[in-house]
């Protein structure tokens, strides 16, 4: 498979944060901040999905138009908005993560996710060769954390967790390795916004 765009140079540690983006908001940009902070990391790429396969089609604005709002959202910070698995043609997290360390060997990966998406992380097709395919950090959201905590992906992997105070070297560690951050971020959701655009109300 050739390289795609953009390129991960060899010892680069970068974030990887993966949804709809439908549309992308603060709080996207609060995770990804948090996490070049926290884990020492020299940038992120948003993974924008053609089509969640977990979400419905109905209500999905069209991909040019998800990647158009989230650039100009990410204008200034260290934050690369990509179609990578349009690229790549994979359609499950799990195929692309493995797709980007096959093409970038020398890379330091991490897949960067909220507590919400850790407490159903089973459901996703191959959920546990993401964490066999590159270190896992995981945000914490208003009333998840608990879930997230006793979620069976926590449980399975939970002797491989790296306390907070670790998280630094968490893009270099060999996988499976994890950590959980348990301050709240923004609340704010893709779905709430669309919500009130419908209504009005922004």
């Amino acid at each position: 498979m050739p390289p795609v765009n953009p390129q991960a140079k060899p010892g680069e540690r970068i974030g990887l944060l993966g949804g709809s983006f439908n549309p992308a908001h603060g709080g996207h940009v609060e995770l990804s901040l948090l996490a070049i902070e926290k884990l020492d990391l020299d940038r992120v790429w948003w993974l924008v999905s053609p089509q969640n396969p977990l979400k419905s089609e109905s209500g999905m604005a069209p991909l040019a138009r998800r990647l158009a709002d989230a650039r100009r959202l990410t204008r200034g910070h260290a934050i690369t908005v990509t179609d990578l698995e349009a690229e790549l043609g994979t359609r499950y997290t799990a195929d692309t993560l493995e797709a980007l360390v096959s093409l970038y060997p020398d890379a330091n990966f991490v897949w960067l996710m909220g507590a919400d998406n850790l407490a159903q992380v089973h459901r996703w097709h191959g959920w546990s060769r993401i964490f066999h395919t590159v270190p896992v950090a995981v945000f914490a959201r208003p009333t998840y954390s608990f879930k997230a905590e006793q979620s069976k992906a926590a449980r399975r992997y939970a002797r491989y967790r790296l306390p907070a105070y670790r998280s630094r070297r968490l893009a270099t560690k060999r996988p499976p390795a994890w950590v959980l951050f348990r301050r709240p971020h923004n609340p704010q959701s893709a779905t709430k916004l669309r919500q009130g655009d419908r209504s009005g109300d922004g």
